[in-house]
C-alpha cells in the first residue's frame, strides 16, 4: 500500500512569520558578508531590517542561531542550483553539463562569500563550519552520487556512487573555486569554464567508465590537457 502525504495548510499569520523570518535571514546574510562574523551585531542587523532587536530575538535567540540559519539557508540555495540532466545527450554530454553547472555554482559570488565567511568563523565556531559542510558540499556530493547511480549505473563500473560523486565535484570545481576564494586569479571566462568542464568529465569517465575508450580516448584527453 502506498501512502501520500497531505500538504499542511499554513495560516496567514504563520505565512507572514515565515516570510519575515526569510527576510531576516536575507538581510543578515548581507550583513555577515559585508562585515564578517565577528564585526556583525544584532543591532546592525536590526537597523538594516528597520526594526528593533526585540524583533530579531522573537525569531532567533542569538547571533549564533541567526548565523546558523544563514548558513543552512545559503547552503540549501546553492545546492539547488546544480544542473543534473536526465536526458539530452550521451554520458559525456550530460556529465560535462553537470560539471559546467558545478563550476558556475562554485564561482558564484554567494558561494565565494560564504566560504570566506565560514572559513573566517570556523576557529571559534567549528559547529557552524561543520553544519555548512554537511548541508552544502557534502549534501551536494551525495545528491550527485545519487544522480550518477540513477542515470549511469550501466556506464560506470563502481558501486560506490558517493565516492564517485565526490570525485566528480572535486575534479570539476575545486581548483577554480579555491583560486577565487583566495583571490589568486581573475574569474575564469566562459571558454575557460567550458574547457574545465570538458576536461573534468573526460578525466572522470576515463577513471570510472566500464568502457572508457568508447566514450573518451586517451588521445582526446591528452589534447585537452595540452590545449
Amino acid at each position: 500500500m502506498r501512502y501520500h502525504s497531505v500538504p499542511m495548510k499554513i495560516g496567514k499569520r504563520e505565512s507572514q512569520r515565515l516570510a519575515r523570518r526569510a527576510q531576516i535571514i536575507t538581510l543578515a546574510r548581507e550583513e555577515f558578508f559585508e562585515n564578517g562574523y565577528e564585526a556583525t551585531t544584532m543591532s546592525g542587523i536590526a537597523a538594516r531590517l528597520g526594526g528593533s532587536k526585540r524583533t530579531l530575538w522573537a525569531y532567533f535567540s542569538s547571533k549564533e542561531a541567526l548565523f546558523t540559519a544563514v548558513v543552512e539557508d545559503t547552503a540549501a540555495g546553492l545546492r539547488s542550483r546544480i544542473e543534473m540532466p536526465r536526458d539530452g545527450g550521451d554520458a559525456v554530454v550530460r556529465i560535462t553539463k553537470l560539471c559546467r553547472s558545478a563550476i558556475d555554482l562554485a564561482l558564484s559570488p554567494t558561494a565565494i562569500s560564504m566560504f570566506r565567511l565560514v572559513g573566517s568563523a570556523s576557529d571559534r565556531h567549528p559547529d557552524v563550519a561543520a553544519t555548512f559542510f554537511a548541508r552544502g558540499p557534502a549534501e551536494t556530493q551525495r545528491e550527485v552520487g545519487n544522480y550518477l547511480a540513477g542515470n549511469f549505473a550501466d556506464v560506470l563500473w563502481t558501486s560506490d556512487f558517493l565516492t564517485a560523486g565526490r570525485d566528480l565535484m572535486t575534479l570539476a570545481a575545486s581548483e577554480m573555486h579555491f583560486e577565487q576564494v583566495w583571490g589568486l586569479l581573475p574569474s575564469p571566462t566562459a571558454a575557460e569554464r567550458d574547457a574545465k568542464a570538458r576536461h573534468a568529465a573526460s578525466l572522470f569517465l576515463r577513471a570510472y567508465a566500464r568502457d572508457p575508450d568508447a566514450l573518451i580516448s586517451r588521445e582526446e584527453l591528452a589534447s585537452q590537457s595540452s590545449a
